[in-house]
């Protein structure tokens, strides 16, 4: 397979003016929507990237980006030991299709991992940022460094360490973190795990915009074939995930769970309300 397949380009995009662009988006404005007790921001991905560059432009303290789908969504909803996490997140990105549906359509849009992934890469070449990246395999995390870094020669990516860590190497990832004081640290492990591993280290991570992006460095490597385009437009990436593995099947019970929970939600607000 060619490394640069899975990297790819819009013309389009090449010849717009990214800077003003998101200088002229204003960050304030952007509300919140409520699913399952869960705040989640209603934004496009031009809003997220003009959120995130602003942070880092700024400097004021630690942001943790976290991205949601329904069965994410389940074991983050109000109630559940994990709720705290969203509490504490910056910015919570709706990448599912089925949240949209939640809101009976309030949402903006959805914001998938790989696009925003993309869109940030390429205003962090413009704007010089730095970029940490952090989990999955070495032969995966190479691989990705080797494309991006193809595709857009003037990226600083000021440092990378697989996901698999013992204690001393756990340490000598905090270690070149503190030292390289990334502007933005890409981490790649499964969920939960991902996001208590954030949870557990900020102290390590100075005034980082830290973004949890699960699964999408094997698919930036080449590693996990992408969903069709079929499947990506109508957010239904999650079931091509689901075909492709198997054994994933059991976050099918998870999605009849929260259409389940949005259901009897919607009913005793409608009761509510009369």
């Amino acid at each position: 397979m060619n490394p640069g397949e899975v990297i790819t380009h819009h013309s389009s995009k090449e010849e717009r003016d990214y800077l003003l662009e998101y200088q002229s988006i204003d960050i304030n404005s952007i509300q919140k929507v409520d699913i399952l007790g869960v705040q989640v921001d209603n934004v496009s991905v031009d809003e997220a990237v003009a959120k995130i560059a602003h942070w880092v432009d700024n400097k004021e303290d630690f942001r943790h980006v976290l991205f949601i789908d329904p069965p994410r969504l389940m074991k983050l909803r109000s109630g559940k030991i994990l709720h705290r996490i969203t509490d504490k997140a910056s910015m919570i990105l709706a990448e599912g299709a089925g949240l949209n549906w939640a809101t009976q359509g309030k949402l903006k849009a959805r914001v998938p991992v790989i696009a925003l992934l993309m869109d940030l890469v390429r205003l962090a070449e413009l704007k010089n940022y730095t970029i940490f990246m952090l989990g999955a395999q070495e032969s995966v995390i190479e691989r990705v460094f080797f494309n991006l870094t193809r595709h857009f020669p003037k990226l600083r990516i000021v440092g990378r360490h697989a996901g698999h860590m013992n204690r001393q190497r756990e340490l000598m990832v905090k270690e070149a973190i503190r030292k390289t004081s990334p502007d933005i640290i890409l981490f790649a492990q499964d969920f939960p795990e991902q996001e208590i591993w954030i949870e557990n280290n900020t102290g390590f991570f100075g005034k980082s915009v830290v973004i949890g992006v699960s699964g999408a460095f094997d698919t930036l490597s080449g590693k996990e074939k992408k969903a069709p385009d079929s499947f990506q437009l109508k957010g239904y990436t999650w079931l091509w995930r689901i075909i492709a593995r198997p054994y994933r099947i059991f976050r099918m019970f998870r999605i009849l769970q929260f259409v389940f929970m949005v259901l009897i939600t919607r009913i005793k607000n409608k009761r509510q309300n009369k």
